[in-house]
């Protein structure tokens, strides 16, 4: 007599038992290291384009913002900046994108809205550098940037007055 191999059925059924409950324990600690994921892509993005609006606004000689975004085109009000933000000259000084031409596209970067388990705050409405790279009157500007689930970690990035961008942790 020739024996069988292989699984029984009730074997099959504890397997994939066993690999069920693994698999649920397993779910939330991945769930934090995506959320965790998201939060570190954000904010490379932020400091990436608070970069790119000091080196504009040296290589231009002209004045350069980052702002909260109210529409593709125009700067928005308050210091909530999950709607996204914006990267345009400000060549007037006026506080606002400056109106695109043919030749000199405005705004060079739009940012849309950050993930619904983000929060991204700031300080001011607009973050500003002027042609020599610094914020001068305008002080010192944070974003802060959150994660709404448990035991998030905030993300800090800083411009000094001096134009120098920090980011912690």
């Amino acid at each position: 007599m020739r024996q069988q191999a292989g699984v029984t059925l009730i074997e099959l059924i504890v397997v994939l038992a066993v690999a069920g409950i693994l698999a649920m324990a397993a779910l939330p600690s991945l769930t934090g290291m995506i959320n965790s994921i998201r939060q570190k892509s954000a904010m490379t993005l932020i400091v990436s384009d608070l970069n790119r609006a000091r080196s504009d606004a040296i290589k231009r000689n002209q004045r350069v913002l980052m702002c909260v975004r109210a529409t593709d085109t125009t700067c928005g009000a308050g210091t909530d900046w999950k709607n996204g933000w914006l990267v345009c000259y400000d060549a007037n000084q006026d506080g606002a994108c400056d109106t695109a031409t043919a030749t000199d596209p405005n705004p060079v970067a739009v940012r849309p809205a950050i993930g619904s388990t983000l929060t991204l705050t700031g300080n001011a409405a607009f973050i500003r550098f002027n042609p020599n790279g610094t914020q001068g009157a305008g002080g010192s500007a944070t974003l802060t940037l959150n994660g709404t689930w448990s035991g998030a970690t905030a993300m800090t990035a800083s411009v000094a007055a001096t134009g120098n961008i920090t980011k912690t942790p």
